[in-house]
């Protein structure tokens, strides 16, 4: 009776809000359940977990320019022993964080928001493609929202009035003492909402919860101090001067342009994260203005909702921490709080004129969340579907036939290519040459050694123009055969590699070989690359060697 009687007490928007965490946890699982490729990022963090020990992981530097919290990477290391190297097994500890989030997301949102709405900030998160995306990826993303969500509650709690039991905050000590070792950027939202209790707490009449909360906080500030620390000395100056040039688009300059280029970050992801209608700076705008709603009718709810947002850009303007694209998305579902605060003003003022037009309103503001499900922003999602390509060319090629593999396939090759025929000495891998001069040269010697056989030419994560060039080369020293492709699955405006191949070639012919030679053959016109985005394309600082 005690559980009828709860479910029987909920509101109808409780039940709405309830099937939009469903729809979210099932989109969640259907993409996981897939078990598509790991893209490239994902297999440079595995490496480094199928190859080094639980203690290594956490004392030494990780290999392939990459940086990764110790608690993520034991997480990964326990689901490689126990359960297995599938796509599910290593991708499971991102999608029980993005399960997590959901619930934390309205726990949160009920917290701040009219009941109304909430079912509407759920789903936008629920279907948003960057949360399903990253739900299905052995990276930290998934953890990081989930861990921001975990700490902006924590803090809401700690403000309720009474304040919570000396348990919960016992709780919220050792919560956020660990938490920083599982997600880095959980040091911006502890930080941020930390110095922002303690400012209320300072500010209460009496302040009667500033010894209380100021334990809390300290136990945050030391696990944070404590992970900090650990990562600035796991990081190699040589992988801190790559992390700087590919996220260098996402540290805000100091100048008077710094609202403009944040402005333009959060549109990027209101258009290609969350996938609704342009022009999507209405929904950045709409956000100011609910976090100014907000302030003004909820300002400690504002403050703690706020204060991330601020240390993050301060941060990213002193460049410390990138707020760009996926970087940024543990601060996502708080814009979103902040657009439907806004909005609730509508519904609020529509409702007063009566229940039908309080309904149409409700309508309209979920207009862009349906338009953001037509824009294959739902499952599946693949990109760079390597196992696919590698199975169909395990199928075709000949025993004889040599297979070349293009530099940037070279995660995918050592993961997967042993368990299709192309383990060492079965398959070429070249070499990146991009650093240095007549770099398109270099390629076309390293085709030159499969004259006089039928070679497959593998290109994944390719640059267009030396995709152009080897394709053109060995075209004209040979004949094209049959292809293989898989295209990836993204949304419209997602920023990918759009397909792999596989094409065949017949290098037999010697006269028609003998026509071309890779010193004198005639490249197309070269496109114009600074100099130090020539220095950092290779795999960041390291290069995969040759048969790796």
């Amino acid at each position: 009776m005690g559980p009828q009687r709860a479910f029987a007490g909920r509101s109808g928007w409780w039940w709405l809000a309830l099937g939009a965490l469903l729809v979210g946890a099932g989109l969640r699982l259907w993409q996981w359940a897939l078990g598509t490729t790991f893209f490239m990022d994902e297999l440079a963090v595995l490496h480094n977990v199928a190859t080094r020990s639980a203690s290594q992981l956490v004392r030494q530097p990780l290999a392939e320019a990459q940086v990764a919290p110790p608690l993520f990477l034991l997480l990964e290391k326990a689901c490689l022993t126990w359960l297995g190297h599938s796509e599910q097994a290593l991708r499971l500890p991102a999608l029980l964080a993005s399960l997590a989030a959901l619930p934390l997301l309205w726990a949160v949102a009920r917290r701040v928001l009219d009941e109304r709405v909430v079912p509407l900030v759920l789903l936008t998160v629920a279907v948003g493609f960057t949360f399903v995306f990253y739900s299905n990826q052995a990276k930290q993303y998934a953890g990081d929202v989930a861990a921001a969500l975990l700490v902006l509650w924590l803090a809401l709690r700690l403000r309720d009035a009474p304040g919570p039991p000396p348990r919960f905050r016992a709780l919220a000590a050792a919560i956020g003492l660990v938490l920083p070792f599982y997600s880095q950027a959980s040091l911006l939202v502890l930080s941020g909402c930390g110095g922002a209790l303690v400012l209320l707490a300072a500010l209460d009449a009496g302040r009667p919860r500033l010894h209380a909360t100021g334990a809390v906080v300290a136990a945050w500030a030391l696990g944070s101090g404590a992970s900090l620390w650990l990562a600035q000395s796991l990081l190699r100056p040589i992988d801190r001067a790559f992390m700087h040039f590919f996220w260098r688009e996402g540290f805000l300059p100091l100048t008077s342009r710094l609202p403009v280029v944040l402005a333009g970050e959060l549109t990027e992801r209101w258009a290609n994260g969350l996938g609704w209608p342009h022009p999507a700076i209405l929904w950045v705008v709409g956000g100011a203005v609910g976090a100014g709603l907000l302030w003004w009718q909820r300002r400690e709810a504002a403050l703690l909702l706020l204060a991330p947002w601020l240390l993050a850009a301060v941060a990213s303007a002193l460049r410390q921490f990138p707020l760009r694209m996926r970087l940024m998305d543990f601060l996502v579902p708080t814009l979103v709080i902040f657009l439907f605060a806004a909005l609730q003003e509508v519904v609020r003022g529509a409702w007063r004129r009566g229940r039908p037009l309080g309904v149409a309103a409700l309508v309209l503001c979920a207009a862009p969340i349906g338009y953001s499900t037509t824009r294959h922003n739902l499952p599946p999602f693949s990109v760079e579907d390597v196992e696919p390509l590698f199975a169909q060319l395990a199928r075709v090629r000949r025993p004889t036939d040599a297979v070349y593999v293009y530099y940037g396939a070279g995660q995918a090759l050592r993961w997967y290519g042993p368990r299709y025929g192309l383990g060492p000495g079965r398959a070429v891998l070249g070499h990146c040459y991009r650093h240095l001069p007549g770099a398109e040269r270099h390629y076309l010697a390293e085709a030159d050694a499969f004259r006089g056989r039928r070679v497959w030419l593998v290109m994944v994560h390719f640059d267009p123009y030396e995709s152009q060039v080897l394709n053109a080369y060995l075209g004209s020293i040979g004949r094209r055969g049959p292809s293989l492709r898989v295209a990836q699955r993204m949304p419209d405006e997602s920023v990918g590699y759009p397909v792999v191949y596989a094409q065949r070639y017949d290098l037999t012919d010697a006269k028609r070989a003998a026509r071309f030679a890779a010193s004198t053959f005639p490249l197309p016109p070269a496109p114009l690359r600074p100099a130090n985005e020539i220095c950092w394309s290779c795999y960041g600082p390291q290069v995969i060697g040759g048969g790796q």
